[in-house]
């Protein structure tokens, strides 16, 4: 007689197992990375982009002060920069750890990790977004 090992999910493993493509296509390809990908895929992304090629910027923190600091660097760039940039918070820390963040301020990029731990210089996020 064999006995099936049920597969079951524990937190943990949710967090940090590979996920499904999240886009619309339907393709269920499987992202094993690190990082969330920056585009599609496999779909055409029209979405309109600025002249850094940024559509989004998210600042993944508990509103701590470092946090805070991380948040007016990067609208400060953006500013002085005229960048036509979407900037959000992130303050959910079930959201926070789907990025697979530990250390915070971190800062996401079209969906991508760049920053972990730190709260960056204003010539480190230049350097980001291509400035």
């Amino acid at each position: 007689m064999e006995t099936k090992k049920e597969n079951k999910k524990g937190f943990w493993a949710s967090l940090f197992s590979p996920k499904p493509c999240s886009c619309s296509c339907g393709n269920n390809l499987i992202i094993e990375e690190e990082e969330k990908p920056a585009a599609s895929c496999c779909c055409e992304d029209n979405a309109a982009t600025t002249k850094t090629g940024i559509k989004e910027v998210k600042i993944l923190g508990p509103g701590c002060a470092k946090c805070k600091s991380t948040y007016q660097v990067i609208e400060k760039v953006i500013n002085e920069n005229n960048l036509d940039v979407k900037l959000t918070k992130i303050e959910d820390i079930t959201e926070i750890m789907s990025y697979n963040v530990m250390g915070t301020p971190a800062v996401v990029v079209d969906e991508v990790v760049k920053i972990k731990g730190h709260v960056p210089s204003e010539s480190e996020i230049k350097q980001i977004f291509g400035i």
